[in-house]
């Protein structure tokens, strides 16, 4: 799943999708959704219920401290801004500027704290996750 998170993350930070909005907007909440959920699963809990993604953030954030919380919970408040930016076609990318700008802030922060809280968890997994982007290599 963190495999995943970032390879997600690395796709929706492609210069390309500059034009396409809703597109990187989509890319930047999966993203941090399977960061949140490489985390839970981490810490041995499953999602699987009605409104998983409310949850699943609200997860990360109480098994996360600090800025790993802080981002999970400006997720959980972004999701809701992804329904426009995935099933309203006449949705305006003026307003939508914003959330993506906060989406994308705080899904970085997410995959970092993210990353430090897997490996402080789980230190077999030190050599094996790949960094986040943004990160030094």
């Amino acid at each position: 799943m963190w495999a995943k998170a970032t390879r997600t993350a690395r796709t929706a930070l492609v210069k390309a999708l500059d034009e396409d909005r809703n597109a990187r907007f989509t890319l930047l909440y999966q993203a941090a959704l399977q960061a949140a959920t490489a985390v839970v699963r981490a810490a041995g809990f499953r999602v699987r219920c009605d409104h998983n993604h409310q949850i699943t953030f609200a997860a990360a954030a109480a098994l996360g401290s600090g800025d790993l919380s802080e981002a999970a919970r400006d997720l959980n408040v972004v999701r809701q801004g992804r329904h426009a930016a995935v099933y309203d076609w006449q949705a305006t990318t003026d307003g939508a500027q914003l959330v993506e700008l906060r989406a994308g802030t705080a899904l970085l922060l997410l995959l970092r704290e993210a990353y430090s809280w897997l490996l402080a968890q789980r230190p077999s997994l030190t050599g094996k996750l790949v960094d986040p982007p943004g990160s030094p290599q």
